[in-house]
This record gives structure tokens, sequence and C-alpha cells, in this order.
């Protein structure tokens, strides 16, 4: 009787483990589809409207205007925003940080996480 109870909670905990993991690595998914999708599109274009010389404010609407971020529905995970964002803002330091000052990075998260919490209120998600 002691070994069924102690097989049965071995399987149970098994099953568990098993299904953390595989939520784990559907997050991770979703976040690589978003950097793909949103992030790395939307660093591209907000430095192809900076290097044309526009503003921080008007690059950053061309850059919406220009990625997937006006239609795909995030999780409502505010650490997947973050996540998301820092991925961007990197991205963007990289290819174009010598056209973007530290008071436009504080304006474009603010842009980028307003963006992110009206795609956290929306049904369709990220294409695979």
């Amino acid at each position: 009787m002691k070994k069924i109870s102690f097989i049965s909670i071995v399987i149970t905990l098994l099953l568990v483990s098993f299904s953390q993991s595989a939520i784990s690595q559907a997050m991770e998914l979703d976040l690589t589809s978003a950097q793909n999708a949103v992030g790395k599109r939307f660093a591209s274009k907000f430095c192809e409207a900076k290097e044309k010389g526009f503003s921080s404010e008007s690059s950053s609407e061309f850059a919406l205007n220009n990625t997937y971020l006006k239609f795909v529905a995030f999780p409502e995970d505010e650490n997947f925003v973050k996540d998301l964002w820092r991925y961007t803002i990197e991205k963007i330091r990289k290819d174009c940080g010598n056209y973007v000052t530290a008071n436009e990075e504080y304006d474009l998260r603010d842009f980028f996480e307003d963006e992110g919490k009206i795609a956290s209120s929306r049904d369709l998600y990220l294409p695979y």
C-alpha cells in the first residue's frame, strides 16, 4: 500500500514538473517570436527614421506604423513587455545609439510600454 502511494506521488510530481516545463518553454517561444516579429523590426524602422533626421517621436510613430506592434496581442504579463523592451532598446542602441539621447530613450520606453499595454489587451496573437 505504501509502495502504491509512493509511486502515485512520484508520478504526480513528474506530471507537474513536465507541465511547468512546457509552460516555461511556451513563454520563451512567445518572447522569441515577439523579439523577431516586433522588437527587431521596431528597432530597424526606428533607426531608419532617426538616421534620416526624424525626431524621436516621429521615429517612434514611423516604427509603430511599420511593425506588427499595432496588430499583435501580448500575454497579460508585465514582464513580457519589459523583456521585449530590453531586447528592443539593446537593438536600437547597437544599431543607431549615436542618434538617440538618454531623454529620447526614456520617452521611447514610455511609448513602447504604452503600446505594449494596448497589445496586452488584444485578442489576436503573434504569428508563429
